[in-house]
């Protein structure tokens, strides 16, 4: 009869802990990103008192005779369905939808994942949590391992615009500064008589480069005296003939020379920049431009709105890489190689959050704060960005609401208070038979 009491008692524990885990559940029904537990169960041995015979010749077989010691907690897993999208309006808030988790450090550098997208701006310009670990930045679209940077923000910047060395090997549909049309340029050239010579120079087309335009006005002009070079950002020429040299309206079908400014001048307007972004020690410089606000895109890459109008974020190239784009207050957009980043806010971190996913998401172990770290049996992590490979996409605005089911949570609940009051039962027979018993003695 004692077994009864044991028995029964197995029960009961593994009923209060069922109502353990579903009121952490309900605790966290408004908790960002929470991902609901559910607890499962299974037998516990059984006491054997015959284990059966097989059938014999004579006689028929018997099956075995056990009586269950109980039961006990199986095994509590994790629901990780994604939550529904909660609009704030808030542009720093954002959800994954999809697969993935955010990846962030703390101060010691050690490393957790979230699904928590509320985020902020700390004073040096890193984008943190709301308990102030730093998120991570994407090293690239896909890898392996983890990225060491962090997404750090400047809070104010200078663009300093500069020449291009290479300007001559920029293809012309490439110049941010200039949309040059296939045509022709008409020149008027005038010896020492007063007599003028009209010659016609190629404009090619957009995939040439501007030294292919260099090349074709010295093929017409240099015999002349007349000689063309491009370097430094710039377009320019020398004459050092006797001919008199001046760009016509008449027979000129590209509109090169307004582009350029060829047609006032012997040297060219610039035709690209590049764009040095440098963080500002002095906040209050005036020289320096203050960040307005911040956004992040579906691929969860950053963009910063400065003051002037002048915005910063980074872009997904054709060979899968993270590239710089910077936009100045007139709309001429730098890309790639053309932003030259310096300084500490920007020369060690990136705009692009990093996402991580693993073979065993279940295999996490959940932290507070609406963290969760590496466990034994998570398996290979993979790093990259939303939107790429197996991660899911950026929604901004919002946040990814809890997942808990109430009205599930509350049947498991009445189902876990009639077990314990099943078990109790149960529990109290066996106390009184006992009692009966202690008293057949007397």
């Amino acid at each position: 009869m004692s077994q009864a009491l044991h028995t029964s008692s197995t029960g009961i524990n593994a009923g209060q802990s069922q109502i353990n885990v579903i009121a952490h559940n309900v605790a966290n029904i408004n908790t960002v990103a929470y991902k609901s537990a559910n607890m499962t169960f299974e037998t516990l041995h059984s006491h054997n008192l015959s284990y059966g015979s097989a059938a014999t010749k004579d006689g028929g077989g018997t099956n075995p005779k056990q009586i269950g010691l109980g039961v006990k907690v199986a095994g509590i897993t994790r629901n990780f369905s994604p939550g529904t999208f909660v609009s704030t309006g808030r542009d720093l808030d954002t959800m994954i939808s999809g697969t993935g988790f955010y990846v962030v450090q703390d101060a010691a550098k050690h490393t957790y994942f979230t699904r928590d997208g509320v985020f902020n701006v700390d004073s040096a310009g890193n984008l943190v949590t709301q308990n102030g670990m730093k998120v991570m930045g994407a090293k690239s679209i896909y890898s392996n391992a983890g990225s060491d940077k962090t997404v750090k923000i400047p809070k104010n910047l200078r663009a300093i615009v500069s020449g291009d060395p290479n300007i001559s090997s920029r293809k012309i549909q490439d110049l941010n500064n200039a949309s040059i049309t296939t045509g022709k340029v008409s020149v008027d050239l005038t010896d020492s008589s007063g007599n003028t010579t009209n010659v016609l120079v190629d404009i090619p087309e957009g995939t040439s480069t501007v030294g292919n335009i260099v090349s074709n006005f010295n093929s017409a002009l240099g015999s002349y005296g007349i000689n063309f070079s491009a370097s430094d950002g710039k377009i320019s020429y020398t004459n050092s003939g006797s001919y008199t040299m001046k760009f016509s309206s008449e027979g000129t079908t590209s509109n090169f020379l307004g582009e350029t400014g060829l047609a006032n001048s012997t040297t060219s307007n610039m035709l690209s920049e590049t764009v040095k972004l440098q963080d500002m020690i002095n906040y209050n410089d005036k020289n320096a431009i203050s960040l307005k606000s911040v956004a992040i895109d579906e691929n969860g890459i950053l963009i910063g709105t400065y003051n002037d109008g002048s915005v910063l974020t980074q872009y997904i190239d054709d060979a899968e890489t993270l590239q710089w784009k910077y936009t100045t207050p007139e709309g001429v957009t730098i890309l790639g190689a053309d932003v030259a980043a310096e300084g500490s806010a920007i020369a060690n971190s990136n705009f692009a959050l990093e996402l991580a996913t693993m073979v065993n998401e279940e295999g996490l172990v959940s932290l507070n704060n609406n963290l969760w770290e590496w466990g034994p049996d998570v398996g290979d992590i993979y790093y990259g960005v939303a939107g790429e490979m197996a991660f899911g996409s950026i929604e901004s605005g919002g946040y990814e609401e809890s997942n808990v089911d109430i009205a599930h949570e509350l049947s498991s609940m009445i189902s876990a208070q009639r077990m314990i009051q099943m078990n109790s039962r149960v529990f109290n027979t066996a106390s009184e038979v006992m009692q009966t018993l202690s008293y057949l003695g007397q």
